[in-house]
């Protein structure tokens, strides 16, 4: 990854109003579509900058007035902060494989997940597009299987609360789906 990627339209410009608007550091932790697309580029729009909640702080609520959905920076820009962190399960060491990416904000500190740990992040939802995601990063990020089910076994499963068996069996088929397009992709 180029540490010096420009961040793209709308992003830059919505993120630099962010910033403007902080008194103190704040760090994103990135995951998703706007990860994906900054890091591989991404054959889909999206609308959300996904970014981990707890984090941000005492910032939560002042952030998602300011760039949350339906904010007044959602409708200048035609995007929007998603504070996630009841929803998505991402493995417990994440941070410590996190990217920077180079800005020139005085406050804000964007960094993006690796890979591997942006695909176990959709593993428990597993809609639509976080399959097309996969498949997507499968080819794009050169995802490795092995460290998948490692990642999974050892950092994400035991932190699954509820149906543990269903994120088995979609686990199970996200490491197939990716190992078949990988192995398509040398015939």
């Amino acid at each position: 990854m180029d540490p010096n990627k420009p961040i793209p339209e709308p992003w830059q410009s919505f993120l630099a109003e962010i910033d403007s608007s902080l008194d103190s550091e704040v760090a994103f932790h990135c995951f998703g579509g706007f990860a994906i697309d900054y890091l591989f580029g991404l054959p889909r729009a999206t609308a959300d900058v996904d970014v981990m909640s707890g984090v941000v702080g005492s910032h939560y609520q002042e952030l998602l007035s300011l760039a949350g959905k339906g904010s007044p920076l959602h409708e200048n820009h035609g995007v929007y902060l998603d504070l996630v962190g009841t929803v998505a399960v991402v493995p417990d060491d994440y941070e410590s494989r996190l990217s920077e990416i180079s800005t020139s904000f005085t406050y804000l500190k964007l960094f993006v997940m690796d890979p591997h740990d942006i695909v176990l992040s959709k593993v428990s939802r597993d809609a639509p597009q976080d399959r097309a995601d996969v498949t997507y990063l499968a080819k794009a990020a050169n995802l490795n299987v092995n460290l998948l089910r490692l990642r999974y076994g050892v950092e994400l499963r035991p932190y699954i609360i509820g149906r543990t068996s269903y994120v088995d069996q979609t686990m199970a088929l996200w490491t197939e789906m990716i190992e078949e397009l990988q192995n398509d992709g040398k015939n």
